[in-house]
């Protein structure tokens, strides 16, 4: 019932130790696109439109830009072409994607896809880390390899699979963004969704796990069933932000 209405989240990230020059750095992140009969060209092109209108220092893709069907992947590529971001546009593959395949369609498409591997970003003499894992259920997750080389500066995390915060040298990395849900997609009222694809509960929004933070986009594609019901398809918007010595000090009082 609510596959095409968009939602755009506003949310604020504290990083500790978060060089100064990368105060209030802007990522928009867009997940499981879906691109089918059931999830149509324009729809992309409106999101990509959405996010583009949004100016984000950096375009995040979460995964699963089609459902298998290879003949959907060169136009959501074409689309995604389109995504403008002064600091770039990164992506990780999901496990409705076929690596290679999609592996050269976004690259083609000036995305740089990172599978068990970072990259630094850098401000000036300023720099913090970006990094991507390849998918938890169809790939072969790596997170030593992925972050070695990194040093104390913060770490960024692209996971298609929430569920990958679980992993070993998960510890290491102060902000994961992932997808894979949709949210459940269909939510019942005074129950919550039905069937959720994560083996921890990370159905949707944001969580924490000992000193990382975790956010799962609903995505704006379906998958299954063709519907939405009670969540809506987002489009987020994170700012980050430097953790306050108060910041700290409310956790541990807290914990």
């Amino acid at each position: 019932l609510e596959p095409r209405w968009v939602e755009i989240n506003n949310v604020q990230i504290k990083i500790n130790l978060l060089p100064k020059r990368f105060e209030g750095m802007t990522i928009a992140q867009l997940s499981d696109i879906h691109h089918s009969k059931y999830v149509p060209r324009e729809f992309v092109r409106r999101c990509v439109r959405k996010v583009n209108a949004l100016c984000p220092d950096i375009v995040v893709l979460t995964g699963d830009y089609v459902c298998r069907s290879r003949a959907f992947l060169l136009p959501v590529a074409e689309e995604l072409s389109e995504l403008k971001a002064k600091e770039g546009v990164f992506a990780v593959l999901g496990n409705h994607d076929n690596k290679d395949n999609t592996f050269h369609a976004l690259s083609k498409a000036g995305i740089r896809v990172l599978i068990n591997e970072h990259v630094p970003l850098y401000r000036k003499n300023d720099y913090l880390f970006l990094a991507g894992v390849d998918d938890l259920w169809s790939g072969d997750v790596d997170l030593r390899r992925t972050l070695k080389g990194t040093d104390d500066k913060p770490r960024l995390l692209l996971a298609h699979n929430p569920d990958t915060i679980e992993l070993g040298g998960a510890a290491d990395v102060a902000f994961v963004m992932a997808g894979h849900t949709h949210g459940g997609q269909v939510s019942v009222p005074f129950y919550g969704p039905p069937v959720v694809y994560s083996r921890f509960g990370y159905t949707a929004g944001l969580f924490r796990k000992g000193n990382t933070t975790l956010y799962v986009n609903k995505g704006i594609g379906i998958s299954g069933l063709p519907v939405r019901f009670l969540v809506r398809p987002e489009i987020t918007m994170f700012t980050l932000r430097s953790k306050k010595i108060e910041d700290v000090l409310h956790e541990k009082c807290r914990c």
